[in-house]
């Protein structure tokens, strides 16, 4: 899923490579000016007035994160123009159903200005297998961050794919691209038959990379142990992703 004003927008500007993607010049196009201050508590704020606006970045965080939160402020000031708007975790997470939904609506926005599917997926059909590997490289092309990158692809529904964020060893949460089915619901933790398994508990374990795995490791559904698929899992911090390719016929809607 992208979103089109962003799409548009890039369109517009001629940019025909993911280098020319410059979110400052980007933004003054938009009317809107870019400070990069240290911030607590959020990582951007967005305060607009008449067709101006000032976004504050905070510096302390990495490149990638930076370059995301300024998409996701040009996002709120497309979508939400009149407002003074402040993201916080709390948004994000809490129970407002109205706020998450207006922050996904400015995450989409700012995955699409970032990696849109025009040349994002191009840069992604050069690569036969869909891996942490390819995810990396493409995240440092267009200069996101893995997890940023790895949602794209699965809301691009270029590849039957399932991402889990696990922590604990628990899952935490995860997306599933469209062409999987939605009974294909990953089981709260893992079983130890699981790449991700080791890796939740084992803080020195070596990922495996790409390796196939008996779908009833991840999913309870009763004929679970008549799939495979393709499980490919990290560590990041006390934090394990898990990309699941899901190519078989049965897994697909």
């Amino acid at each position: 899923m992208s979103d089109r004003f962003a799409e548009q927008l890039i369109a517009e500007l001629g940019i025909c490579k993911p280098a020319d993607i410059d979110l400052d010049a980007i933004a003054l196009v938009q009317g809107v000016t870019v400070k990069y201050e240290p911030l607590e508590g959020c990582e951007a704020l967005i305060v607009g007035h008449g067709e101006r606006a000032i976004v504050t970045v905070n510096k302390k965080s990495m490149p990638e994160r930076q370059r995301f939160s300024l998409g996701h402020e040009l996002g709120h000031w497309t979508h939400h123009k009149g407002r003074t708007l402040y993201c916080s975790q709390d948004d994000i997470e809490g129970n407002n159903d109205k706020a998450r939904e207006t922050e996904g609506n400015a995450d989409r926005y700012a995955s699409s200005l970032l990696m849109p599917s025009f040349l994002f997926k191009p840069a992604l059909s050069a690569h036969k297998k869909l891996s942490w590997k390819v995810v990396r490289e493409i995240a440092k092309e267009f200069r996101c961050s893995s997890l940023a990158t790895v949602l794209r692809i699965v809301d691009l529904n270029v590849a039957p794919v399932l991402f889990v964020y696990l922590q604990g060893g628990q899952r935490r949460w995860f997306r599933r691209s469209k062409d999987v089915a939605e009974i294909w619901f990953p089981k709260e933790s893992p079983d130890p038959e699981s790449f991700a398994f080791d890796l939740s508990f084992d803080e020195n374990k070596t990922p495996a990379g790409p390796r196939k795995v008996q779908a009833d490791a991840w999913f309870d559904r009763w004929n679970a142990n008549r799939f495979e698929l393709i499980e490919d899992s990290i560590r990041m911090g006390d934090c394990v992703y898990s990309i699941l390719l899901l190519e078989d016929v049965g897994f697909l809607a």
